[in-house]
């Protein structure tokens, strides 16, 4: 994927350009969540940042707000919004170009997570423990025209089926987060969210 990542970059920020059909919008943030979200796999934010500064630097931030935070809250899916909120609880808490260098971006990344955990996504499992079956959003007039059948209704993988509850997980994920970074996400906290934000994510870190 290394030597395919800056061309699949390069294509799509050329078709985000001018008027954009929202669907690609959508697909766009799903896309940086499902690669910031694996970063035990060698990608994540970060990585997603260093291929996009080798197309343009100045791509990214202009990106992001937009075409990231904006549309992350309009993924209707449970499988999409339980992968924003592992992707957003990774970037905020491994992210070393989100620490250093896009505060303003890091506190808008935990708005739209504390948005997020407002209504924890949750997944039923399906086959495999991985595969849900459900409606798509684009696809809701044809199962209301039409007699609803699981065989007519798309397969949504679950990339973290190990994450049974969003809210639990991404406390276990943040306090150890902060003890392995010496305190750091606490000081974050402190200095990026206003106090009303403080006070709801701090259960996440004690």
């Amino acid at each position: 994927m290394e030597k395919y990542f800056g061309t699949i970059l390069q294509l799509t920020y050329t078709k985000l350009q001018g008027n954009v059909a929202d669907s690609l919008k959508l697909r766009f943030a799903r896309f940086f969540h499902l690669v910031a979200a694996r970063l035990d796999a060698g990608y994540g934010a970060d990585y997603f940042i260093k291929q996009s500064n080798q197309v343009d630097e100045r791509a990214f931030a202009q990106v992001y707000p937009p075409f990231v935070l904006s549309e992350t809250e309009k993924l209707a899916r449970p499988v999409d919004r339980k992968l924003a909120v592992v992707s957003l609880t990774k970037t905020l808490c491994d992210s070393q170009v989100f620490a250093e260098k896009f505060v303003k971006g890091w506190g808008n990344s935990c708005r739209i997570l504390l948005s997020l955990l407002a209504n924890p996504p949750t997944v039923g499992a399906g086959a495999g423990d991985d595969i849900i079956t459900e409606a798509d959003v684009d696809d809701i007039g044809f199962g209301m025209s039409f007699t609803a059948l699981n065989t007519c209704k798309p397969l949504a993988r679950d990339d973290f089926p190990e994450v049974a509850n969003v809210t639990t997980w991404v406390k276990e994920y943040m306090a150890a987060a902060n003890q392995r970074h010496n305190g750091a996400i606490a000081n974050f906290i402190g200095q990026r969210l206003q106090p009303e934000e403080q006070q709801v994510i701090a259960q996440y870190i004690s």
